[in-house]
This record gives structure tokens, C-alpha cells and sequence, in this order.
């Protein structure tokens, strides 16, 4: 009798020991979970940084935000560039940053560069491209809008309006912003309502009546909503046309 009973409790024990959950397994998911964040091992400029990825170092291009030019060999340096350099420095240089893209943009740019969102992982989740516009380190990059275009925009005209960084120290005809700033004269679409034809390189042309079930990409609609104002296809005024497309 005794040694059923201590057959049988050793079989409960192992039968317990099969379902408690391996602590060790939770241990290596939160370890892949840091693997997510990628340390900056080297700043170039106020809109590009050098990351350590899987083993490989990538040069990273930060979306939607343009810094003046310190490196590039066939321009002189800008007013405030070592400036901007020098405040992502401090943002990034030696830590652990999160890395986000945009599916509007591609994955890399001519270049090779990776294109992406740049994150600290603080407790505010700093998004370090809107910083750098917001204090006046870079202004709005307007010639590849990304889903945050209109946030930067607002950025920038914050550190305009207050007199930050470059906005207060560099001259209007020495500053960043290369493209020029398009005034948008569209009204708010309506039923019906269709915007003058505009090309964009034969890739797009501005049709503010055409659905997001016509529209063929995220970049056409972005195309639609932030250069030709077809504030219609964001209805919930996110910043993010046709959802179904650019989720």
C-alpha cells in the first residue's frame, strides 16, 4: 500500500512539473524583446545615425526631418549643423534606440540607407526625428511625406514661431528646407469635388474625388492627402489616409 501511494505522488509531481510554466522560456522571450532595440554607434549628422544591427553595422536616415549639411563633400557646411550634430549626439550616441519605418517610403533609399522612425525607449517613448524639428535642430523634410508629415510641419512651425535653433541663429536663405514649402489652396474636398489635375513626376496626379478603394498604394494616398489636400481621404484626421491601405 505504501508503495502505491508513493508511486502515485510521484506521479502527480511529475504530471505538475510538466505544466509549470518554464521560467527560463520567459527569460529568453524578454531577451528577444531587447533584441528589438539597436544601440547607435555612431552619429554623421542631425538626420543620420550608424546603429549596430544583427551584427552589422547600418547607416539609418531619419524619416520625414532634413538637419543642415556637415559632411556631404560638394556642399559647405550649413549654419548649424555642427549644432544639430551635436544634439543628436546626445540623444542617441551609445544608447539603445527603437527603429520604425513607414511603409509609404520604402525600406531603403538610394543610398542604402535604412529609413526609419528613431525611438528612445524612455518612459515618453522620445520620438527623436519630432525633437530635433520641434527644438529647431532640423526642419520638415516636405519632398518624400511621410505618415507624420503634418506633425513635423506643426513642429517646425513651432520652433519658427518661437525663435529656436537654426530658425533664430542661420539666415532664411542658409536654413535646411530645400524644397520649397507648397501653401496648400485647396478646400476641405466635398461630394463631387475634384481638384485640379497635378502631376508628380508622372507618378500621381491629384484627383481628390477618387476613393481609397481606387487608390493603388499607401504612397498614392498619401500623395492624394498631403500634396493635393484631399483632406477626405483621413476621416478620423489621424494624419493617415485610407487606413486600409497604410495600416
Amino acid at each position: 500500500m505504501y508503495r502505491k501511494l508513493v508511486t502515485f505522488l510521484t506521479l502527480v509531481f511529475l504530471i505538475f512539473i510538466a505544466f509549470v510554466p518554464n521560467t527560463n522560456a520567459v527569460y529568453r522571450e524578454t531577451e528577444n524583446d531587447k533584441k528589438k532595440l539597436f544601440k547607435v554607434i555612431k552619429v554623421i549628422d542631425g538626420d543620420t545615425i550608424v546603429a549596430s544591427i544583427r551584427g552589422k553595422n547600418e547607416t539609418i536616415r531619419l524619416l520625414g526631418i532634413d538637419s543642415p549639411e556637415t559632411v556631404d563633400p560638394r556642399k559647405p557646411v550649413q549654419c548649424f549643423g555642427k549644432q544639430a550634430s551635436d544634439k543628436m549626439k546626445s540623444f542617441v550616441l551609445g544608447k539603445f534606440v527603437k527603429l520604425v519605418d513607414d511603409r509609404s517610403q520604402g525600406n531603403r533609399d538610394k543610398y542604402n540607407r535604412l529609413l526609419r522612425f528613431v525611438y528612445l525607449p524612455d518612459s515618453v517613448a522620445t520620438f527623436v526625428n519630432g525633437e530635433m524639428v520641434k527644438q529647431g535642430y532640423a526642419s520638415s523634410y516636405r519632398q518624400y511625406p511621410t505618415k507624420f508629415l503634418n506633425k513635423f510641419n506643426s513642429f517646425e512651425t513651432y520652433a519658427r514661431e518661437h525663435n529656436l535653433g537654426l530658425w533664430n541663429s542661420c539666415p532664411v536663405n542658409d536654413t535646411v528646407t530645400k524644397t520649397p514649402t507648397k501653401t496648400n489652396t485647396y478646400l476641405v474636398p466635398t461630394k463631387g469635388y475634384a481638384a485640379p489635375v497635378q502631376q508628380s513626376g508622372g507618378a500621381y496626379a491629384c484627383d481628390c474625388s477618387k476613393s481609397c478603394s481606387a487608390i493603388t498604394s499607401c504612397a498614392e494616398a498619401y500623395y492624394q492627402l498631403n500634396t493635393c489636400g484631399c483632406s477626405v481621404r483621413d476621416g478620423d484626421k489621424d494624419g493617415v489616409p485610407c487606413e486600409a491601405l497604410c495600416n
